[in-house]
């Protein structure tokens, strides 16, 4: 269902990037300034206005915040779409803007910083992928009360949910690069017991995961060698039997595998049991030689540190190639 908070515009960059807008201008200025300055590798950013479709001298850029700071955006939705021109354009209007830091952000799906971009030397111009876009919204996204540093603004409930719907519409747009190579890796301290018990994986409502294939459970400080294909997922369900049965948003193959595993938990008396749950639906497919043992150690110390807190992604292809040591995951 299309959320009405987002752009009505038909044309692709025009659409994503008012969708952009429309969640900062929905989110404390705080942070706005903090995901935006991650975008960037800026600090001290000052935002005062958000426009769409902004009329420069002879350039018209996707949108602009201005204020002390003048933020001008390029949006993409293809790959190898970036013109030298249109940005040498858009860095010549942007001269006569009169604030006192101006940055041109060329956001794209492409892999790697494109050439039309390397090619001018223009300290104002700033490239940033999408997925250095969701990498920075599923850090604010981990923020809470307890474990962020006081100068980090921790997001509402409403604003959260404003970052996710953001995260989603990025995905179903399929700006992400890499699905197809990408596992989802989750500290697993009561999800890999819970997958030889239901077949499937269980987490909070609505949580962000980029689109991946598998699925990798992290536990006992190792990544198991058991590692599912995922094939779909329902953001949201209580897990019971009068709502999984004929839930419109299962396929008919996934109510019976989520109906057969909440009849378990009812027998099993499990506390998932009523529950509300986001589920990933994993079927058997591959299977590592060993475990993945974990070596990252602190980057002040040769202390042992968690591979995985709460997620993380690794290249499936890497994965494939039988790894013995999580470092070997991180090259």
């Amino acid at each position: 269902m299309t959320n009405p908070l987002f752009s009505t515009y038909t044309q692709g960059e025009n659409r994503v990037t008012s969708t952009l807008l429309a969640v900062l201008e929905h989110v404390n200025s705080r942070l706005g300034e903090d995901i935006l300055e991650a975008l960037v590798d800026e600090s001290d950013l000052s935002l005062v206005a958000f426009d769409n479709q902004v009329t420069g001298v002879e350039s018209v850029p996707d949108a602009a915040i201005r204020g002390s700071t003048a933020l001008w955006f390029e949006t993409k939705t293809s790959p190898n779409a970036v013109r030298q021109s249109q940005l040498e354009d858009h860095l010549k209007a942007l001269d006569q803007d009169p604030s006192d830091l101006q940055r041109l952000i060329v956001l794209t799906p492409d892999e790697r910083v494109p050439n039309e971009v390397q090619a001018i030397d223009d300290d104002r111009l700033v490239w940033a992928s999408f997925d250095t876009l969701v990498g920075t919204l599923e850090s604010v996204l981990e923020r809470d009360v307890g474990s962020a540093e006081a100068s980090m603004y921790v997001p509402t409930e409403r604003e959260a949910f404003l970052l996710r719907e953001l995260m989603r519409f990025i995905y179903d747009e399929e700006l992400v690069s890499g699905k197809e190579d990408r596992v989802l890796v989750v500290a697993a301290r009561r999800a890999w017991d819970e997958y030889h018990t239901y077949d499937h994986y269980f987490c909070q409502p609505n949580r962000s995961f980029k689109p991946v294939s598998h699925l990798a459970f992290y536990k006992d400080g190792e990544i198991k060698a058991k590692v599912p294909r995922v094939t779909g997922s329902i953001e949201s369900i209580t897990l019971d039997e009068d709502t999984v049965e004929d839930h419109p948003e299962l396929s008919h193959r996934q109510e019976q595998s989520l109906l057969k595993s909440v009849e378990k938990m009812r027998e099993n008396e499990s506390e998932r049991y009523g529950d509300t749950q986001k589920v990933l639906f994993l079927e058997s497919d591959l299977e590592l030689d060993r475990a993945v043992q974990n070596d990252k150690t602190a980057s002040d110390s040769n202390r042992t540190v968690a591979f995985v807190q709460g997620h993380r992604y690794v290249s499936l292809s890497t994965l494939r190639e039988g790894p013995r040591h999580t470092t070997e995951l991180e090259e």
